[in-house]
């Protein structure tokens, strides 16, 4: 998982500048959009412990222990999210974010697209709406993990990232990061506690984490606003 985490770290905040601000409130149509979901990855201990185990036979082991970890999680994701019917925050995110600019930014001109493209390259985006602004939606990360010193209990965790495109040339006018964990009421919760009454806490822990990430990527927006 680590992997995953330092790709999704790499990337940074841009803030907008005045110029792009003030195109904003007069375009005629700004696109928004969002995109296919990351795999879900879910650790249970046993997956934590055999990589733990690959790691002892060196550089090699732990190459190894790494892809086999994260090929595994994607796995046990993938059986949660079919079982108890996961959905990806990024849409309650990205509905979220453009009602707030819509009331707080005086924008009133977007168009946003139901469907989940696939491909968030800049040269696709470009060849499909070939010119204009466009807002962008992603999910970079959603997992739950356990715990460093409990590894039977969990956290869940996520990463999100919303830009503002120009096209066809493709620029970043402006890019927000978010990151968050589901809120925890009672401590950690077990795999077990998670998953029961049709997977309910884990589907709020996912809400209440897509919340977060929303009021962060709304104050990113707002507050780049020059």
């Amino acid at each position: 998982m680590i992997g995953t985490l330092l790709v999704a770290c790499s990337e940074k905040t841009i803030r907008i500048n005045s110029a792009t601000q003030r195109v904003l409130a007069v375009q005629q149509e700004i696109v928004a959009i969002h995109y296919l979901p990351v795999p879900f990855t879910a650790e249970p201990p046993e997956v934590r412990h055999t990589a733990l185990g690959a790691e002892q036979f060196g550089l090699i082991g732990a190459v190894i222990a790494a892809r086999a970890q994260t090929a595994e999680a994607k796995e046990v994701g993938s059986q949660l999210v079919k079982d108890y019917g996961l959905e990806d925050p990024i849409l309650k995110i990205k509905r979220a974010f453009l009602d707030a600019a819509s009331r707080h930014g005086n924008l009133h001109n977007i168009n946003s697209i139901q469907e989940a493209l696939a491909d968030d390259g800049r040269e696709s985006l470009a060849k499909r709406f070939q010119n204009g602004l466009v807002f962008d939606f992603k999910t970079t990360t959603w997992s739950i993990t356990p715990l460093l010193l409990n590894l039977h209990h969990y956290h869940v965790q996520y990463m999100g990232r919303a830009r503002l495109l120009s096209l066809p040339d493709g620029k970043i006018e402006w890019q927000g990061i978010c990151e968050a964990e589901g809120k925890m009421e009672e401590g950690a919760p077990t795999l077990l506690q998670l998953v029961a009454n049709s997977g309910a806490l884990l589907k709020a822990q996912l809400a209440s984490a897509a919340d977060s990430c929303s009021e962060q990527l709304e104050r990113q927006f707002m507050g780049s606003t020059p």
